[in-house]
């Protein structure tokens, strides 16, 4: 066997451990959570939704404890930062590089904004995933169906729940719907000639409704402060879906460019303005992108307007969190898998619950439960 063998079998055995520990992680977690989570909510504690979220997002602290520190992914953070507030509603607005984008925000999202706050917009296929899907239910992100009779009525109600559970979400969309890829890119450009619009190589033209309504609601319901536009760039290689995952095809460095706007700097007075500012973003990310890939992922501007200590306490921070949510997850997988190796009424009762989480998961939700609960 060669060397390349060796290093390509080397490569797909860490992509497998890496799924196995994110997969096992989310579905041994939210079962052994799950009687926790609507106990909380049946209880109608005040503290229900911050109880379920903070367990919930500690997951994301695993996970970019896996990429990061155990993986060595590199994350670098360009923009202005330093406007983000970490407190308030927000929609974040993401090109949609890879399936995988989602997840790599968190590192974002844990250093500027709020982990614990942070939803996302999802593909409604996703909600019935085992452990993960079922996570994903119970921490109330927006699965959307890509047909607008159906989306523009769980946007509201999405918004809704929050205004009732007096929380305010940090929301990330995708306005251009896929991942690029050639099918998806061609499909853009095609839509680009129809519409006289420019054509763009690196991102795919937006979808404006969608944003349109979801900042018109989360005005209505959840006092919308800022609005994060942020670009995702792969300088060396890119892994685009979970089969990339699979085959241990990590980048080695993710690049994020943020801009930052309070909501009193966009025109939000009709549906016209507001789509005519999602698509001058878009441009100028075409641009950046452009220019970043041209140059082999060189940026100019390494700046986001916080001083060398305040950036280094992040890190350290961020380290911190990532290290203790990394302990905390391989030892609550560790001691469920241990229990239902020798305990047969633990084991019985493991599995009762699964079946439980996977009837509630596919006839009533576990946003629909908790929020009728709240």
């Amino acid at each position: 066997m060669d060397c390349i063998d060796v290093m390509s079998i080397k490569q797909r055995c860490r992509g497998v451990a890496l799924a196995t520990v994110l997969l096992t992680s989310a579905f041994f977690g939210f079962v052994v959570f799950s009687p926790l989570f609507v106990t909380v909510f049946a209880l109608k504690l005040d503290s229900a939704r911050f109880i379920v979220d903070s367990i919930i997002c500690t997951w994301f602290g695993l996970a970019m404890a896996m990429f990061e520190i155990v993986y060595g992914v590199k994350v670098k953070i360009i923009g202005d930062v330093s406007k983000i507030d970490p407190n308030v509603s927000s929609l974040i607005v993401l090109n949609h590089r890879t399936r995988l984008d989602w997840l790599f925000y968190a590192s974002v999202q844990c250093r500027y904004g709020s982990l614990r706050r942070f939803k996302i917009s999802l593909k409604d296929m996703l909600r019935h995933a085992p452990g993960a899907g079922w996570a994903m239910q119970a921490a109330h992100f927006l699965f959307l169906t890509r047909n607008w009779e159906k989306d523009e009525g769980r946007i509201d109600s999405f918004m809704t729940y929050f205004k009732t559970a007096g929380t305010n979400p940090q929301l990330l969309l995708f306005p251009e719907g896929t991942d690029l890829q050639p099918e998806s890119l061609m499909k853009s450009k095609n839509f680009a000639k129809k519409n006289d619009l420019p054509e763009y190589h690196h991102v795919l033209h937006p979808r404006t409704t969608g944003f349109s309504n979801l900042i018109k609601s989360m005005q209505n319901h959840n006092d919308l402060k800022q609005v994060i536009d942020a670009t995702i760039a792969y300088p060396v290689n890119v892994c685009q879906d979970e089969n990339g995952l699979l085959a241990g095809d990590l980048p080695e460095e993710i690049v994020f460019k943020i801009n930052c706007y309070d909501i009193a700097q966009i025109d939000t007075s009709s549906d016209k303005t507001i789509s005519d500012w999602l698509s001058a973003q878009w441009k100028e990310k075409e641009h950046f992108l452009s220019s970043f890939y041209q140059n082999k992922g060189y940026i100019d501007n390494r700046s986001n307007g916080l001083t060398r200590n305040i950036n280094n306490e992040i890190e350290r921070s961020t380290r911190v969190t990532c290290i203790a949510c990394l302990g905390w997850w391989i030892t609550l997988s560790t001691i469920t898998c241990w229990w239902l190796a020798v305990s047969n009424l633990w084991f019985w009762t493991f599995w009762c619950l699964v079946a439980v989480n996977t009837a509630l998961s596919s006839f009533v939700g576990f946003e629909r439960l908790l929020g009728t609960i709240l």
